[in-house]
């Protein structure tokens, strides 16, 4: 079964980014300012309040008027770990993706969420197509086949959903009559039928969206920018609407995760403590062995260890 999309018209889309890093806002803030292009003058941070999900403060984060994202951060359970999301209304607004590596080099940057989007006009994908691959068995990549749930109507203007698997695995799809839920805002009572989105009737605008989330590793960054190539190689389903792609998969070992656990407690150390340990070194006379003997422990740190960085240490412990 392939779907016949025509890949020069229509391209995947980021729809939502979420990362965390080792920062604080003011400092994520400028790193993000550049994808936002011209536009990033009018960037701006709300009035901080409290934080969602075990952080201690939040902040909305504005374009103008315009809510793009939100920034968490603080907490002891933290760990000094900054979280910034950018919407899928936020990401309507970048204009200039490969400005990304500001983000990413901030300290210990790792991208936990990323939504990658197709929205085809013409009829191409239709509700009941993707329920036809699900019955095919073109959403197993691996295990017992995701399940399957359907939001419909008997009103023919109202429009039909399907979500594929758990919102808790690493990877979540869901397809919608995006046309039908447009018109269903903003059309006159009755009239869907002859609404129009970009110029095409909304009754033939359908949108399939894929939810990456990292696991024991981050979400490569390459993806944003080969983000046709991730969303091809998300399920069966989805490299036969993108014919002519070269699929592509992420990598979910547990190597790369233990990197960045690593990575991530050192910069957590120099967070908190790099101005004590630098002024011990001074008043050791810039001995660093000295320094080393009064503050390091005997024991591993249970939590690195259950992550695996001995797994790939050159030197067992």
């Amino acid at each position: 079964m392939r779907a016949g999309v025509v890949v020069t018209s229509t391209l995947t889309e980021i729809d939502w980014l979420r990362l965390r890093a080792q920062t604080d806002p003011s400092t994520a803030l400028e790193a993000i300012r550049p994808v936002f292009g011209s536009r990033s003058t009018m960037l701006h941070l709300g009035r901080a309040g409290r934080g969602h999900q075990g952080f201690a403060r939040g902040v909305g984060i504005a374009l103008g008027d315009a809510s793009v994202g939100r920034m968490d951060w603080g907490g002891d359970s933290q760990r000094g770990w900054l979280r910034l999301d950018v919407t899928g209304e936020g990401c309507r607004f970048v204009s200039n993706w490969d400005a990304i590596h500001h983000l990413k080099n901030l300290p210990g940057a790792e991208i936990r969420r990323l939504d990658i989007a197709l929205t085809t006009f013409m009829g191409e994908i239709k509700h009941e197509q993707v329920v036809e691959a699900h019955r095919a068995g073109m959403f197993t990549t691996g295990g017992r086949p995701p399940n399957l749930r359907q939001i419909t109507s008997s009103d023919p203007a109202a429009s039909r959903t399907c979500y594929v698997g758990s919102r808790q695995a690493d990877k979540y799809f869901r397809g919608y009559e995006k046309g039908k839920q447009l018109a269903a805002k903003l059309a006159p009572a009755g009239r869907w039928e002859t609404f129009e989105v970009e110029g095409y009737p909304a009754g033939g605008v359908y949108r399939c969206e894929v939810e990456f989330k990292a696991g024991a590793e981050a979400i490569a960054w390459d993806a944003i920018a080969a983000r046709d190539r991730f969303f091809a190689g998300a399920y069966p389903f989805c490299e036969t609407v993108l014919p002519g792609i070269r699929p592509r998969t992420f990598c979910r070992g547990r190597k790369v995760g233990s990197r960045h656990d690593m990575a991530a407690a050192l910069a957590h150390i120099r967070r908190q403590f790099g101005g004590t340990l630098y002024t011990a070194l001074v008043v050791n006379g810039g001995d660093i062995g000295a320094v080393w003997e009064q503050i390091c422990g005997t024991a591993h740190s249970p939590r690195l260890l259950r992550a695996g960085v001995l797994l790939e240490a050159k030197v067992g412990a």
